[in-house]
């Protein structure tokens, strides 16, 4: 079994490789995150496009260099390699360093023999996690998300593509037998993966980091065409959003001029109005997305209809109020 490995990276990776370990669930009993699980999750599943890179790269620079003479081409090169080195960095050099500490467990052991023994190539093995580690930092977070569930990821695509049902166990310990998957899609805001799948009469959605297992089936795939209808709406106004049968109706919000301003500024969850007609604007998401939403507006957001819908935003400052009112009077 091998020893601790030690990388300095810089102190931005770092936190970020802590926060991916805690968003992509990959944590302690304790709920705490889990960094050398992490990290050989991250080495294992990264290792093979990461070095693919690479290659790319010296045989680009091979071909320019052709021609050239021997003697100079060695030097040309390393120069090279140096220069692209140093602008991949980014300006992270000038960061504060962290000793980051992890040790390969047995199903990593072997993909770690092979970067020391095949992969590794003028360059020291911490020099090279270092520059991994970096590299999947620069990538979107949806993107790491699947690298760190790769196993899971590229199951659930054969799946798709096979157009069979699939089993899946969830972290949460439920386990949904015989469902149907429509697709893979990324949140609007590029932060999380969801899976959307059909069984048992319903449309259901869960994070790709959610889930523990995948087993594909034999049985072909079958979603039925009104609920390929709302999966197609979910995943064209936010995936993280389910839509259910009761969200049938076009969803109107009356706006002020600062909730206008408002509603340019706050991004995130933010909804695609299929229509503005002055200052209404009018939605076809999921009823729960708009509520979310434009809770954090008060005023100056109001919800014109579906009825219930403005309803349910009315009791909600309405007893908020009371709760207010009960500490600070009515003044």
């Amino acid at each position: 079994m091998y020893e601790k490995i030690k990388v300095s990276v810089p102190k931005s990776i770092y936190e970020l490789l802590n926060k991916d370990a805690e968003d992509f669930r990959i944590l302690k009993p304790n709920g705490k995150p889990n960094l050398n699980a992490f990290i050989n999750s991250l080495i294992m599943n990264f290792y093979e496009d990461f070095s693919a890179d690479d290659q790319e790269l010296i045989d680009k620079i091979n071909k320019a260099l052709f021609g050239v003479p021997e003697k100079y081409a060695k030097t040309a090169f390393d120069g090279i390699i140096k220069a692209i080195s140093s602008r991949e960095k980014g300006g992270l050099d000038g960061e504060k360093s962290v000793a980051i500490s992890f040790k390969p467990t047995k199903v990593s052991e072997s993909v770690v023999v092979h970067i020391e023994n095949v992969l590794l190539k003028n360059e020291s093995l911490s020099s090279y996690y270092r520059r991994m580690f970096i590299a999947y930092a620069k990538k979107t977070k949806t993107e790491r998300e699947k690298i760190i569930h790769k196993q899971n990821y590229e199951l659930l695509c054969r799946a798709i593509k096979k157009e069979v049902q699939v089993c899946l166990s969830l972290e949460s310990g439920d386990v949904f037998n015989e469902m149907s998957l429509y697709s893979i899609t990324p949140a609007k805001d590029e932060l999380f993966n969801y899976v959307l799948y059909y069984g048992d009469l319903k449309n259901k959605t869960v994070r790709l980091s959610k889930i523990k297992t995948v087993s594909l089936l034999a049985k072909k795939s079958e979603i039925p065409s009104k609920n390929a209808e709302m999966f197609a709406r979910q995943v064209r106004f936010g995936a993280q959003y389910p839509i259910y049968s009761t969200d049938d109706q076009p969803i109107k919000v009356q706006l002020t001029e600062k909730g206008k301003d408002l509603f340019k500024r706050i991004y995130l969850y933010r909804p695609i109005p299929t229509e503005i007609d002055g200052d209404v604007y009018t939605f076809e998401c999921s009823a729960n997305q708009v509520i979310y939403y434009f809770e954090r507006f008060g005023s100056e957001a109001l919800i014109l209809s579906p009825k219930r819908i403005g309803k349910f935003m009315r009791n909600y400052y309405y007893f908020a109020l009371k709760k207010y009112r009960s500490i600070y009077g009515r003044d």
